[in-house]
């Protein structure tokens, strides 16, 4: 066949890209290279380092992984140290590679990777204002699993419903600052989001497949999917727990009868057995299925204010007494979740049309299933989160891209009972809609830009407190997650008490060096320091050092607002 002339295939070129695959090709490319430069004139303006201590508490855990190949914490609480030595007899108990007894395994696995493939530095110099491994290692993973997060709701939104709330619903969820801020926290929201909806569309996929009696391989093979999708989950946060149930459900519901209950049974056993190993791996450190996690619900309860309880040496309390101020810790949070974070989830405004959605009929069996499965997850762990406190009620954002279609779907309903006369009218009011949820994310962007995170997290000051030290001396610092991160130094949280601090070092390890940061200096000089829970620490926190206190030399930093002691003088 002879080849088309030149003219042709020029013509047929304009063709492709006026209407043709061209077209929508371009369409995409554009869609896309906004969407990425929306993810990095947002990461330009906001991060500026890591702020929570959830965040560098998993990055110092995957390091560790990816150079010990242990699953050890250079964290270590003061009731970690008790713990284990109650629990395993072991006295002195170890600090050096000490077991990781509060956080499951998944995420900073997953960092460790990323360390891997990425070879970052683990140091900054003093030009450097960001830790170069937070640059090019934890915020691209996060970064990667909201692109991926996107695309998946993408197609499970018009799986559900159709390409135009597909659409829309990837722009609003590519337009949230509740998106992007989590993503750049550092913290694994990102990956959870990416884990709960691959369960769902999975789950949502394999029982449509059964329901419609097609191959059983296939439908097995996204069952097994999604069992471990849910396992990652759950060894990411075990609060995760509660997407087992909802799924179970939806493929209970969706399958229908014994044969859905039957399948529904077998995802959860399924995604049992994938956890099991790491059940086990705690029963034979610590004697306990999930650690420590199962006694921090007691941390921020009248019994234990703030964070006295992980602080504290030896807790002691009776279980009447714990079981009442447990009650009371949950009253009070679950108020607060409901007021604040529940009814302003992704800036309140879909989270209301979501949950006015389920006086709607959606006439599609699917649609009108998962919603349900999706509410039984968010009330769930709202009810969790009241034990937890706010760090577990910031995964309620995990369950953002389910409720964005379902919000927008339900939004396009009332719009059509307008039957607004004119086309133009009825699109200038859906992307009104999208700017009004969009808002959120320009006010954020707009000037003034977010600072750095300092007080308390400077990388360089605690690299250079932490390099006075040799690398197997231990520091006691009031930020231990961050001297573990940035200055790769066994760090112990610092006690509650001055006589905890003297227990430890005579009994337990030498502490080399004690690092005060704005965290405690911070705190209420009368009720806090004065007559408060640091009385004992006031004295030092003065520079009044007790005459048998092991660390007598030292010097102050960044005007006085922090304070490094050690044992002698190593400057």
């Amino acid at each position: 066949m002879a080849a088309k002339p030149f003219e042709s295939r020029i013509q047929d070129l304009v063709y492709n890209v006026d209407v043709g695959v061209g077209h929508q090709a371009l369409k995409v490319g554009l869609y896309v290279l906004t969407v990425l430069g929306i993810m990095l004139f947002y990461l330009a303006t906001q991060f500026r380092g890591l702020r929570e201590a959830d965040a560098m508490d998993a990055a110092q855990l995957g390091r560790n992984l990816l150079y010990h190949k242990k699953y050890i914490t250079q964290c270590i609480r003061p009731l970690s140290i008790t713990y284990l030595e109650r629990k395993t007899g072991r006295r002195p108990p170890i600090l050096e590679g000490h077991p990781e007894l509060i956080r499951p395994p998944f995420y900073p696995a997953a960092l460790a990777v990323m360390f891997k493939l990425t070879s970052p530095p683990f140091k900054v110099e003093p030009k450097h204002r960001i830790f170069p491994a937070e640059q090019r290692a934890v915020i691209p993973f996060n970064l990667g699993m909201t692109l991926l997060t996107g695309l998946l709701l993408f197609f499970l939104a018009r799986r559900m419903f159709d390409y135009r709330v597909g659409f829309l619903s990837t722009t609003v969820f590519f337009l949230s600052d509740t998106v992007w801020n989590s993503t750049i926290s550092g913290s694994g929201a990102a990956l959870l989001m990416l884990l709960t909806i691959g369960a769902v569309y999975s789950a949502l996929a394999a029982a449509s497949v059964l329901r419609e009696k097609q191959s059983l391989r296939r439908a097995a093979g996204l069952l097994l999917l999604s069992s471990a999708l849910t396992a990652a989950a759950f060894l990411t946060r075990y609060a995760m727990a509660v997407l087992a149930p909802a799924v179970a459900l939806l493929i209970w519901v969706y399958v229908g009868g014994r044969r859905g209950l039957r399948w529904a049974g077998l995802y959860a056993v399924v995604a049992a057995i994938l956890v099991s190993p790491w059940i086990v791996r705690n029963v034979m450190v610590c004697r306990s299925p999930l650690g420590l996690a199962p006694l921090m619900a007691l941390e921020g309860t009248r019994l234990f204010p703030g964070d006295q309880l992980t602080r504290t040496l030896n807790p002691e309390f009776r279980f009447g007494a714990a079981l009442n101020a447990l009650l009371i810790k949950w009253l009070e949070n679950a108020s607060h979740l409901y007021r604040v974070n529940l009814r302003t989830l992704g800036d309140g405004i879909l989270i209301c049309l979501f949950l006015t959605s389920f006086l709607h009929r959606f006439v599609r069996r699917p649609v009108q299933i998962l919603r349900w499965p999706v509410g039984l997850a968010v009330l769930l762990l709202v009810g969790v989160a009241g034990f937890y406190g706010e760090v577990t009620a910031r995964l309620l954002a995990v369950f953002w891209p389910l409720i964005i279609p379902y919000a927008m779907a339900f939004f396009l309903v009332l719009l059509t009972r307008l039957q607004l006369s004119l086309r133009i009218l009825e699109s200038a009011v859906v992307w009104l809609m999208v700017l009004l949820t969009a808002l959120p994310l320009i006010f954020r962007i707009l000037p003034p830009r977010e600072g750095p995170p300092y007080p308390p997290y400077y990388a360089p000051f605690v690299i250079l407190v932490s390099n006075m030290l040799e690398p197997d001396e231990v520091m006691c610092s009031d930020m231990p997650w961050a001297t573990a991160w940035y200055g790769s130094r066994t760090s112990i949280q610092l006690p509650q008490t001055i006589d905890d601090f003297y227990q430890i070092n005579d009994f337990v390890q030498r502490i080399s060096g004690l690092y005060f940061t704005t965290l405690t200096r911070d705190k209420r000089f009368v009720s806090d320091l004065l007559t408060g829970p640091e009385k004992s620490w006031f004295p030092v926190l003065e520079g009044r050092i007790p005459p048998d206190f092991p660390l007598t030399q030292g010097f102050p930093l960044s005007n006085m607002e922090q304070i490094f002691l050690t044992d002698r003088k190593r400057w």
